[in-house]
């Protein structure tokens, strides 16, 4: 398994007010996807099943280990690049996980040609004195700006 720290910084202005939140991150790629932490696969496990566990799911504290769960076709393979805060970071989140979902798409593309499906998940702890929502909001329009730029690049 292949794997790096990352400190990533960031910083943008957010409703007028300059903002930057740093974390190290451990960065692992999955060649053959992540290994199923919490038998999410599993129709049943301990007595529940998938759906009931998954229902419970939201209701769970954040977990080392326990990544969240891009979408993705159960039949066909997957790989994977997840990414963790590094335990007792400094930064400005006291968890940050999050997975990079690839899967190949057979017959979706034209002949001689390949589709992928990249998905991501993420989930974020942050410090109390942390403005979540600002902070969600600037995350999710950098990331569909990092997936325009990543499908503009492969196209």
């Amino acid at each position: 398994m292949k794997g790096a720290k990352l400190r990533q910084v960031g910083g943008a202005k957010v409703v007028g007010i300059n903002f930057s939140a740093r974390t190290t991150l451990e960065v692992r790629e999955w060649p053959n996807g992540m290994p199923d932490f919490a038998h999410f696969r599993d129709e049943m496990y301990e007595g529940e099943s998938r759906d009931v566990r998954a229902k419970g799911e939201k209701k769970k504290k954040l977990e080392r280990y326990r990544f969240p769960r891009p979408f993705a076709l159960s039949k066909i393979p997957t790989k994977d690049i997840s990414m963790q805060s590094i335990e007792n970071d400094d930064g400005e989140f006291r968890m940050y996980q999050g997975v990079w979902r690839m899967q190949p798409l057979p017959g979706c593309a034209p002949e001689g040609k390949f589709a992928m499906r990249l998905t991501y998940a993420v989930e974020i702890s942050p410090r109390p004195y942390l403005p979540v929502a600002l902070v969600e909001g600037r995350i999710a329009q950098d990331l569909c700006a990092n997936l325009r730029a990543i499908r503009d690049h492969v196209a």
